[in-house]
């Protein structure tokens, strides 16, 4: 797994901000009493007549990835000057789960829908993110799973993780992203996002195909989570974007330039570390909700708690300089 491919190798030499993603998993003793002691947990605190709703019916993942299947039938007429690609991300879990299941713990897929000189492509491939390329590497599940978080239970689980990574059997140095969330293009680069990690880049080949060609961090700029849902302006070609965490600076937002430059971090000081999934942009600001979701990892009883109150509380001037000042504006 360590020894890297021809492609690795000159998306390394390219630089660019993209970093190879080369995990380096353990499957020694250690382990092996991990996975013995998670089995334990498992049989004796989980309900498995539970269903997972979200692996069956519409929600049921497809069993393998689609290389380009070209020549599609046609109904109709597609112009033979419509030339690009339609792609779309979803959650796709390639291994059962151990447990519980959510839908926002799939591996991210894409499907894209190749359309030139009045044909038609479909394909779909995984992004190759760490997460996926080191449960390849067990041939199993291996991750925590949001589906498992619920009371006791929930709590071993996330040390079965904290477990696993401080004996190294995981390698979350690259993060633990499942990208599978949304899809954004910009500075020339597709990216596919999911909250808690930084962005995988993708390659559209001109059969089609899908290519993940690593992390990107923006020449090492990005040092901390970016959002599903960044903003790109229409009129400047710049990107708004930012970050949560469980530890201050709760939020940082940033701005890319359109040659794709990532400015300095802006750390906007909450009082409580919150689920912030979503941000808006206007003409002239950026807007964030003080949303009612909020992490409170030192209280034993409860990971979450939920406060009923939405207000539009930060409001930032889209064009940062070191005179910007960040405006409060609390509701009643």
């Amino acid at each position: 797994m360590a020894e890297k491919t021809k492609e690795e190798k000159l998306q390394s030499s390219n630089g660019g901000g993209i970093v190879v993603v080369d995990p380096k998993p353990n499957k020694g003793i250690a382990s092996k009493f991990v996975d013995l002691v998670e089995k334990l947990i498992v049989k004796f605190m989980y309900d498995p007549s539970q269903p997972h709703h979200y692996l069956s019916g519409n929600f049921a993942p497809l069993a393998d990835e689609t290389p380009p299947c070209k020549n599609l039938p046609v109904k109709g007429y597609l112009p033979e000057c419509l030339n690009g690609e339609f792609v779309r991300v979803g959650p796709n879990p390639k291994f059962a789960p151990v447990a519980g299941y959510h839908w926002f713990d799939g591996d991210g897929m894409v499907h894209g829908m190749r359309i030139k000189d009045g044909k038609a492509t479909y394909v779909s491939r995984y992004v190759r993110t760490s997460r996926l390329k080191q449960e390849e590497f067990f041939s199993g599940s291996k991750f925590m799973k949001i589906g498992d978080l619920k009371g006791l239970f929930g709590l071993l689980m996330v040390n079965m993780q904290m477990l696993r990574a401080k004996l190294k059997v995981l390698d979350i140095s690259y993060g633990t992203a499942t990208a599978n969330t949304a899809l954004i293009y910009h500075h020339g680069k597709l990216l596919a996002l999911s909250e808690a990690d930084k962005p995988y880049i993708l390659k559209v080949l001109e059969d089609g195909d899908l290519q993940t060609l690593g992390m990107l961090d923006y020449d090492k700029r990005l040092a901390h989570s970016f959002t599903a849902h960044p903003k790109v302006d229409p009129f400047t070609g710049e990107m708004f974007t930012f970050g949560y965490s469980h530890l201050p600076p709760y939020i940082t937002y940033r701005v890319i330039s359109k040659d794709g430059f990532m400015h300095d971090p802006v750390p906007i000081t909450i009082s409580d570390p919150i689920m912030m999934h979503d941000f808006a942009i206007t003409e002239n600001y950026a807007i964030f909700m003080d949303l009612p979701l909020y992490f409170r990892p030192k209280v034993p009883r409860f990971v979450i708690s939920c406060i009923l109150k939405f207000s539009y509380k930060y409001i930032i001037p889209l064009i940062l300089s070191n005179e910007s000042v960040i405006l409060r504006m609390l509701t009643k």
